[in-house]
C-alpha cells in the first residue's frame, strides 16, 4: 500500500502513527452487498451502521450513493443530519433514546425503532400532542435464536437477548392494542441480533419471524422488514480461521424466505440490511513508527508509538494482517512481538511473529482494522491519530491528529 519513503513523508506532515482510508474497498463493499441483495430482491435497502465507523466522509460516501443511515443515539442522529443525510433515510435504532430524541426523529419522518416500553410511553405522548397526524413508528422484535438442543447462536452464547420485544404473541398483541389506542401505527420491524457464529441460518430464523409477525398483527401497516446487520465481509487470506458466508450467500437465504412467504408477495415491503463490520473492516489500515526494540528473558519486543487500542480495541488474541515496511531489508529470523505505547502489560499489537526484526524508524502497516477501532479508541495517554485517504497522488487529512487544546477543550482549567 505504501512504501517506506511515502510512510516517512506522511509521517512530517501528518505525525505516527496515522490511519489510512481505502476508499475504493470501501464502495466496492456497497456495490458488491447492494448487488447481492438487490438482484434477489428488488425493494433493498442499505442502511450503514454509524456506530461501527462514523467518520463523517465515510458517512458522505453512503449519502451520496444513496444509500441510509443507520443510527443508535442522539450524537449519531445529529451526525447524519450534519452530513446531509435526508432524515427520511435515517433508521433510529438503540436501547437508550430520550423522549426529545423521539419527538425530533418522528417529526422528521424517521424510521423510530421503538425497544422498551418506556420507548412506547414516549410515542404515546407525542402522539397525544399531535392528535391530527398519523404517528408511524417501528418496533425491534427480540428474536430467539436456539438451535438444536436448545443451544443459542446469541453473541457470547448468552441464552436471551437483552433488546427489544419479546415475540411470543400474546406481548404482540397487547403492545399492538397499546399503539393503536394512541393512533400509532407500525410500520416496520426491525430484528437485528448480535450472534455468535454469523451463520446464515440465523438470518434466515430473523427474516422469518419478521414476516410471519408482520402478517399476523400488522398485515396492512408493515413496510419495512429490516433484518439489522452483522454478516461477514470480506475475511484477509490470513484471518480465515474458517469458511465464512459470502454476501451472496446470505442473501440467497433471505430472499428465499421472503420469495416464499404469501405476505411478502402481497406487501412488497422494503428489506433493509444495516451492515456494519462488512463495510468497513477492510477499508482501514493503521501505520506505527517503531521507536525501540528490547529482549526481556529471551522474549524479544518492539516497541511503536501505537496502541492495540487502535488496531484491536476489544484486546482480542488474533494477529490481523500486517506488512513491516523496513528502510533496509536485512536482519536475522526470529520470534518477536509487537507492543504498544501505553502502560498495559496487554497491550500487544501482534504476537509471536516469526521473520527479520524490525529496527528502530521502520514502520508496520496493519490492516482490517476499520471496524469500532476509530469510535471505540479513548484519549488515552497518546492523541487520536490522523485518518488520511489518498487522491490522486496524494494523501489528504479527513481527520486530522488530535492535539492538547481540542482533547481538552470542554475541561475548566481555573
Amino acid at each position: 500500500m505504501i512504501s517506506y519513503d511515502q510512510a516517512k513523508r506522511i509521517e512530517s506532515r501528518y505525525g505516527s502513527p496515522f490511519y489510512i482510508f481505502d476508499e475504493a474497498a470501501f464502495r466496492k463493499n456497497y456495490d458488491r452487498i447492494t448487488a447481492a441483495f438487490g438482484s434477489r430482491y428488488r425493494r433493498f435497502i442499505l442502511a450503514y451502521s454509524y456506530k461501527t465507523n462514523y467518520i463523517p466522509y465515510l458517512c458522505k460516501i453512503i449519502k451520496r450513493k444513496g444509500g441510509w443511515a443507520e443510527v443508535v443515539s442522539r450524537l449519531e442522529y445529529d451526525l447524519a443530519l450534519k452530513v446531509g443525510q435526508n432524515p427520511k433515510k435515517i433508521i433510529f435504532n438503540g436501547p437508550v433514546k430520550r423522549c426529545e430524541d423521539i419527538a425530533l426523529a418522528l417529526r422528521n419522518g424517521s424510521i423510530v425503532n421503538l425497544d422498551s416500553w418506556y420507548e412506547v410511553d414516549s410515542v404515546a405522548r407525542y402522539a397525544k400532542s399531535n392528535p391530527d397526524k398519523k404517528v408511524k413508528i417501528g418496533l425491534r422484535i427480540n428474536i430467539v435464536l436456539s438451535g438444536r438442543g436448545g443451544s443459542s447462536h446469541i453473541q457470547e452464547n448468552l441464552q436471551t437477548g437483552r433488546f427489544g420485544f419479546s415475540c411470543d404473541a400474546e406481548n404482540i398483541s397487547k403492545l399492538a392494542s397499546a399503539l393503536a389506542e394512541n393512533n400509532v401505527v407500525v410500520n416496520a420491524l426491525h430484528g437485528h441480533t448480535s450472534t455468535a457464529g454469523r451463520s446464515t441460518w440465523c438470518y434466515r430464523v430473523i427474516t422469518e419471524t419478521l414476516c410471519n409477525i408482520a402478517a399476523k398483527h400488522f398485515p396492512k401497516s408493515v413496510e419495512y422488514v429490516d433484518i439489522g446487520g452483522g454478516i461477514y465481509g470480506h475475511i484477509p487470506p490470513e484471518m480465515r480461521w474458517t469458511k465464512t458466508p459470502s454476501f451472496d450467500d446470505y442473501a440467497r437465504v433471505v430472499c428465499d424466505v421472503l420469495k416464499d412467504n404469501a405476505w411478502v408477495q402481497q406487501k412488497k415491503p422494503y428489506l433493509v440490511l444495516e451492515p456494519g463490520v462488512a463495510m468497513v473492516a477492510n477499508t482501514l489500515s493503521f501505520v506505527t513508527k517503531v521507536i525501540g526494540t528490547k529482549e526481556i528473558q529471551g522474549k524479544a519486543f518492539v516497541t511503536v508509538d501505537g496502541s492495540a487500542f487502535n488496531t484491536k480495541p476489544t484486546f482480542h488474541k488474533i494477529n490481523l494482517p500486517y506488512k513491516i515496511i523496513k528502510n533496509t531489508p536485512t536482519g536475522k529470523r526470529e520470534n518477536y512481538s509487537i507492543v504498544g505505547s501505553t502502560c498495559m502489560e496487554k497491550d500487544y499489537l501482534l504476537t509471536d511473529i516469526i521473520g527479520a526484526k524490525p529496527q528502530i524508524g521502520d514502520y508496520i502497516r496493519i490492516d482490517n482494522v476499520g471496524a469500532y477501532t476509530v469510535v471505540l479508541s479513548p484519549p488515552f495517554i497518546n492523541p487520536a491519530p490522523a485518518v488520511l485517504v489518498k487522491h490522486s497522488k496524494k494523501y489528504k487529512a479527513v481527520r486530522k491528529k488530535q492535539s492538547l487544546d481540542n482533547m481538552f477543550s470542554n475541561y475548566s482549567f481555573e
